[in-house]
């Protein structure tokens, strides 16, 4: 029997463990040789669309490596093309974690590339002669106690070893656009020609979900009066073939919170941009609050520093945490598990509150009564207990219908009133001393 040609088709990303296979299968062989053809080895002027043409077609088994399932299937399938003029054939190897072979490689043999499929693999291939209609490559390999039994499994386990390396899942979480940038023939950016691609998730933020491709000027059009960092980010595009570190976008709000555009990638060819990734990052309001909160001028007394801190809670109490939850259960009849949900809100926006109030050195009774003059303190030890019960109350006792919800919070707020008065005199008495 002549040699046997395998055409090894791969991903070029996978060119070591190409590389790896054939010199696995060629160490398995005896007096029958393998020429297992792979791409690497093409030599240099070779015009490679010929070499695929001649080597796929006078190949005897076409083997499809397949170790990842996001692999670019675009010339394995151009591959499978040229070797369908005759009735030979046709293997895939792929990753334990891939559940079935790429579409068109769907109808022929596939073998798990763990130890165990690789070994049925080696054993079909050089003793049961299953591709080479009955006749053994190598009987050896089938044989207990010869030194090609034992090299069969150690190709095996090296084989199986590389595959698994290979099983990297990517997870990507951004939210992203890609954005194909087309000019004029002023090289003028084209806001029409210029298309617009994404993740489901970033094209969802900004209310394409259901578009798979769409024009910059929709993008631009839909955001307009809305979001900034379109117009911005079409200032900085001439900079940026420059080498020029891309500007801070301004962040923008949706329905689900606030997102900062950053500019992750761009591509140039000739100093003309031709694409910009572009990934929106989510920010936690409450995390950023103490950088973003005004801060005070350093030679500002402590104690009106900290008054003000206090002031600034009660605000944010107010208009932050009770009452848009006062609204909704007022106006809009939520259910049951919604009251109770709105219930529990309220109380983890309290004690989120509570902890960056810490985290700023707003904490301990004794430095909160000082914050206060001595003829309000019983004010604020009043209005102190009647919040601590109202709490207590909504943490034990969680409304389950909206009528007795907006009676609680129409309390919490009625409190929040009674600490503004007490923050508004304490800060009249306070200034009236730099008088």
């Amino acid at each position: 029997m002549g040699p046997i040609t395998i055409f090894v088709s791969h991903s070029t990303k996978y060119a070591e463990i190409a590389k790896s296979l054939k010199l696995s299968l060629q160490a398995l062989e005896a007096e029958t040789l393998l020429d297992v053809k792979i791409s690497e080895e093409m030599a240099g002027a070779t015009d490679w669309r010929q070499w695929i043409e001649d080597n796929v077609r006078n190949s005897d088994i076409f083997l499809l490596l397949y170790p990842h399932a996001s692999m670019e299937m675009g010339w394995p399938n151009y591959e499978l093309g040229r070797f369908y003029d005759k009735k030979r054939h046709i293997v895939c190897i792929k990753n334990i974690d891939i559940p079935e072979p790429p579409p068109t490689f769907q109808p022929y043999q596939a073998y798990d590339a763990d130890e165990a499929g690789f070994a049925k693999f080696i054993r079909e291939l050089f003793v049961c002669g299953s591709f080479t209609d009955g006749t053994p490559l190598n009987p050896d390999i089938g044989r207990i106690g010869t030194d090609y039994f034992e090299r069969a499994k150690k190709v095996a386990q090296e084989l199986a070893r590389r595959f698994a390396d290979a099983m990297v899942r990517e997870h990507l979480y951004e939210l992203r656009l890609v954005i194909s940038v087309c000019y004029n023939e002023a090289k003028e950016f084209d806001i029409d020609r210029s298309s617009v691609e994404g993740n489901a998730e970033g094209l969802g933020l900004l209310g394409f979900a259901d578009m798979a491709t769409l024009k910059w000027s929709t993008v631009r059009q839909s955001l307009s009066g809305v979001a900034d960092w379109p117009v911005e980010l079409e200032r900085a595009m001439p900079s940026i073939p420059n080498g020029a570190l891309p500007p801070a976008l301004p962040p923008f709000r949706t329905p689900t919170g606030i997102y900062i555009p950053v500019i992750a990638k761009a591509e140039s060819v000739d100093n003309l941009l031709r694409q910009l990734i572009v990934i929106f990052v989510a920010t936690n309001v409450d995390r950023l609050r103490p950088l973003i909160d005004w801060s005070f001028p350093p030679n500002m007394p402590a104690a009106f520093k900290f008054l003000l801190q206090v002031v600034r809670m009660m605000f944010r109490a107010r208009w932050e945490i009770v009452e848009p939850r006062y609204r909704e259960a007022k106006f809009r009849a939520p259910s049951a598990d919604r009251c109770a949900e709105i219930a529990r809100s309220i109380v983890a926006d309290y004690d989120r509150m509570q902890r960056d109030a810490e985290d700023e050195g707003v904490s301990g009774l004794d430095k909160f009564y000082a914050a206060f003059h001595s003829e309000l303190r019983a004010e604020v030890k009043a209005c102190g207990d009647e919040w601590l019960q109202l709490m207590n109350q909504l943490r034990e006792t969680p409304a389950d219908n909206p009528e007795k919800l907006s009676d609680q919070l129409e309390k919490l707020l009625e409190n929040n009133a009674k600490w503004l008065v007490i923050g508004g005199r304490e800060f009249t008495l306070t200034v009236g001393e730099f008088v």
